[in-house]
């Protein structure tokens, strides 16, 4: 019985240890919030990179497809199709993470003017270079390379300085994998 009584007035925190536990995982957060939004912003410019990639693949197999040529219009806000059933899922609004309400803040540089325009072949006339990026962070820099003639699309890293400029969006900047 003496047992039993000196358990139930033991039970619960008191206010040091609970002030300590408050405090050890108000650092863990303040050591851990960096890390979480640099992946964050990674995951962001992926997002934005797949979206390009996708609307890319989509326009030059509409053109195969339809035997008609396929303009893509690339900006940092979208990516438009002329005519618009090049893309017959729709253009892409680059500005909003895929399915939220909220901001992806990527942005996008070219090498090339900001139009890719796909042959009845699915070939391309051109080659051209996108950087991803985030401004606020200067890792996870990605990008998209599109060769002339059979028009690969290639995704890798960037290796240039950051913030890259259209000069640097090269293709020897771009360090895609075989």
């Amino acid at each position: 019985m003496q047992r039993l009584k000196s358990i139930r007035r033991h039970q619960g925190f008191s206010l040091p240890e609970v002030l300590a536990i408050v405090l050890i995982i108000g650092i863990f957060a303040a050591l851990g919030t960096p890390s979480f939004l640099s992946w964050v912003n990674k995951k962001r410019v992926e997002d934005v990179l797949a979206q390009v990639e996708g609307a890319l693949k989509e326009g030059q197999a509409s053109a195969i497809r339809t035997s008609q040529r396929c303009s893509l219009t690339i900006t940092s806000s979208s990516v438009a199709a002329n005519p618009s059933n090049c893309l017959p899922t729709g253009s892409r609004d680059l500005t909003q993470v895929s399915g939220r309400n909220q901001i992806s803040g990527v942005t996008l540089v070219a090498q090339n003017p900001d139009t890719i325009e796909f042959s009845p072949k699915g070939s391309t006339s051109s080659s051209n270079v996108f950087v991803f990026y985030h401004p606020d962070q200067s890792g996870g820099m990605r990008c998209l390379a599109i060769s002339a003639g059979i028009g690969i699309i290639r995704v890798g890293e960037f290796k240039g300085s950051f913030p890259p400029s259209s000069g640097q969006a090269t293709p020897t900047n771009c360090h895609t994998s075989s």
